[in-house]
């Protein structure tokens, strides 16, 4: 259910107070609410206001606002590249790698039995909706631990470094992997979005984001020599030793450097051309 408050007018009659927590809406007048637990007032001219039902019964309401804000462009002084996976769901040419929580794995036999359990009820029964409602609200709780883990890896690696370099993903592409197992640990890592993210918080902050090429083959190069191994298009393989130079390579580290290398590239050819 949505009500939308729009119509190309200005409602200035559409205030929200954070302090007090309410928000006062036409026809409904002032409404208690909850959030922005981090600011004390909404800064700019509200445009308008949408209220939306969610399964889980809850309500939200969102606020549109127009504000004029001034990014500080950053004077680069480090850079990291970043490696986008499913078993270790970032690694970066520092060395760190952030786990794949594998959050709808975590709550996924919980999930079977509610499921079955609203298979075996009356359809539109009293029952049947309170299961219904408690299947929303665990993916809601899924969805909700999974954005917050999400933003905290954005976060950290954005205002850690001022150039950040990942891969550009065809999400659309991997799908197409017969292995349900893998697509669904695609599905459950959200790494499109996690990539999103740290593009978003890049641009707010004023850093420099840089996706180098799909098909760029940063996991068969050696980031030392150079040479290529195509026999490293075999994912099995983790680590290996060089043929050439004959460094020990760890697979992802490797691809996050050779990642971070292309950034470089990018960054250089750009400025010299202002």
């Amino acid at each position: 259910m949505y009500k939308k408050y729009q119509k190309g007018k200005e409602y200035s009659n559409i205030e929200v107070d954070l302090l007090s927590r309410f928000i006062k809406l036409p026809k409904l007048g002032k409404v208690k609410i909850r959030g922005f637990r981090t600011k004390d007032r909404i800064e700019g001219k509200i445009l308008n206001a949408t209220i939306s039902r969610e399964p889980t019964n809850k309500y939200y309401v969102s606020v549109a606002v127009v504000e004029d804000i001034l990014i500080d462009k950053v004077t680069p002084t480090n850079i990291v590249g970043i490696d986008l996976g499913i078993k270790d769901l970032v690694i970066t040419s520092d060395g760190i790698k952030y786990g794949n929580e594998k959050v709808l794995m975590k709550f996924e036999k919980r999930l079977k039995r509610l499921q079955r359990k609203l298979s075996r009820q009356v359809k539109g029964s009293k029952n049947y909706l309170k299961t219904k409602e408690k299947i929303a609200r665990l993916y809601a709780k899924i969805k909700n631990y999974r954005k917050h883990y999400l933003n905290n890896i954005a976060n950290e690696i954005v205002n850690e470094h001022d150039i950040i370099v990942t891969e550009s993903l065809l999400v659309k592409d991997m799908f197409k992997d017969k292995r349900k197992a893998f697509n669904r640990s695609l599905s459950d890592a959200c790494v499109s979005t996690l990539r999103s993210l740290i593009e978003w918080k890049c641009k707010i902050k004023g850093k420099i984001y840089y996706k180098i090429n799909t098909y760029y083959p940063s996991s068969q190069i050696c980031s030392r020599c150079g040479y290529k191994n195509s026999k490293l298009k075999d994912l099995s393989i983790r680590e290996y030793e060089c043929p050439k130079c004959g460094s020990h390579n760890d697979r992802d580290i490797n691809a996050s450097l050779n990642i971070l290398l292309e950034g470089l590239k990018l960054h250089y050819n750009l400025v010299s051309l202002v």
